[in-house]
Order: structure tokens, then C-alpha cells, then sequence
């Protein structure tokens, strides 16, 4: 698939779920149904910001590379988007049921990162 593709795909699912993200703020009444509310809404972060997380980065690694990038170089872009925002969306629920545990923080981003570096040994 050429790169082109990757970047409409994903810049589809970042106006996809933008607009879902917006639906969701203004239509939905989370009284009745906070579970399905909260579930829809951060499946919506979730996508917004990992398509849009993984163009960005994907653009950074072609200044750096000095426009010498490939489709593998994209596919981590992705893989590491994806695990940048599990961690943020992990912060966010840390810190709405208020746990401030600097060691708790610290192993997720730590664990996060060894299954980035465990990815990139696979690949």
C-alpha cells in the first residue's frame, strides 16, 4: 500500500472521530448511560489522537531522516502512536480517580516502553 493511502486512511479516522468526539460532547446525555458514554468517548480520544499522533510523528522521522523513510517507517509510526496515547488516556484515568503514585506512572511508561523495544526486535 503506498504511503498516500496510509495518510488518507488515517486522516479519515482523525476527522471521523473528531466529529464523533464532538457528537458525543454535545448529544449525548451521560445521566442515563455514564458507562456507554465514557466507553464511546474514549474509544473516540483514543482514535483522534492516535491517527493524528502517528501523522505527526511519521512527518518528524522524515525531517529527521532527511525525507528517507519507508513503509516500515510509517507502521512504527503507528505502533508507537498507539502506545503514546494508551499512556496518556492511562494518565488521564490516574488522575481523575485522583492517584498521583509516581512509581505506578512511572511502570506504565516503562512498560509501555519495553513493549515498544520488544516490538521493534520483532521487526
Amino acid at each position: 500500500m503506498p504511503l498516500r493511502a496510509y495518510f488518507f486512511i488515517l486522516f479519515l479516522i482523525f476527522i471521523a472521530s473528531s466529529g464523533s468526539i464532538a457528537m458525543l460532547y454535545f448529544y449525548m446525555d451521560p445521566t442515563t448511560a455514564l458507562v456507554m458514554a465514557f466507553s464511546l468517548m474514549g474509544m473516540a480520544v483514543f482514535l483522534a489522537s492516535s491517527s493524528l499522533l502517528s501523522l505527526t510523528l511519521f512527518f518528524i522521522k522524515k525531517i529527521y531522516y532527511r525525507g528517507d523513510v519507508n513503509l516500515t517507517t510509517i507502521h512504527a509510526s503507528i505502533r508507537q502512536a498507539i502506545l503514546i496515547s494508551v499512556g496518556c488516556i492511562l494518565m488521564l484515568g490516574l488522575h481523575s480517580v485522583h492517584s498521583y503514585e509516581a512509581r505506578l506512572i512511572a511502570m506504565i511508561w516503562l512498560t509501555l516502553g519495553c513493549i515498544e523495544v520488544m516490538a521493534q526486535a520483532i521487526e
